[in-house]
């Protein structure tokens, strides 16, 4: 289950996907509905995401092995130099992966990097499209991490100020589209999350 986005710049792809998901499906920048656009999008040169890391991804897949990763993922994630470590592919591959301490370990770092860069880690899974995992009710894996980053949050940091201050920021930028519907799943999950962690503890 691999998207192969070989040869082309991940900020190109990511603003066309993106400018798709928003209704512009087809159009040029230009032609795209500017309500849709975050101001720094509508930019000549490189446009897109400004803040995105410098970066080109040759694959973007939830399957462990096309990374290299041949071993179980479900473990320790150290086997691997940590978390921290991983690339966010590889990062998000094996938190598709893994459960118990290791999944734990993995969300967390997930949610820092939300928190760090945001705009990347949503490109990311706009770009994962309509991979979905082996359960029964086969979810779509992009709104399975956004699920394992809310929780995390919700979880280990009672939902920390940053992360509502991220998530508002990510509101007022997508309003509408692909992005927007990632967001709606990540704030239904980290309410969710509250909660029940509020019934446990009393």
């Amino acid at each position: 289950m691999k998207t192969n986005v070989t040869g082309i710049p991940a900020l190109a792809l990511a603003l066309c996907l993106l400018l798709a998901a928003c209704g512009g499906q087809g159009a040029s920048p230009s032609e795209a509905p500017p309500e849709d656009l975050p101001p720094e999008e509508t930019a000549p040169v490189p446009s897109g995401f400004p803040e995105l890391e410098e970066t080109e991804w040759e694959a973007v897949s939830i399957d462990a092995e096309d990374y290299g990763i041949v071993q179980d993922p479900i473990g320790d994630p150290a086997v691997y130099g940590g978390a921290a470590s991983l690339s966010l592919g590889k990062l998000i591959a094996c938190s598709l992966s893994s459960d118990g301490a290791a999944a734990e370990n993995l969300s967390d770092e997930l949610r820092k990097r939300f928190l760090e860069a945001p705009h990347t880690l949503l490109a990311y899974l706009v770009l994962m499209g309509d991979q979905r995992m082996d359960y029964w009710d086969q979810p779509l894996a992009s709104e399975v991490i956004c699920r394992h980053i809310a929780s995390a949050d919700a979880a280990w940091y009672e939902g920390s100020e940053e992360f509502a201050r991220t998530l508002s920021s990510c509101r007022e930028r997508y309003p509408s589209g692909r992005i927007a519907e990632l967001l709606d799943v990540m704030e239904q999950e980290h309410a969710a999350s509250m909660e029940r962690n509020h019934g446990q503890s009393e």
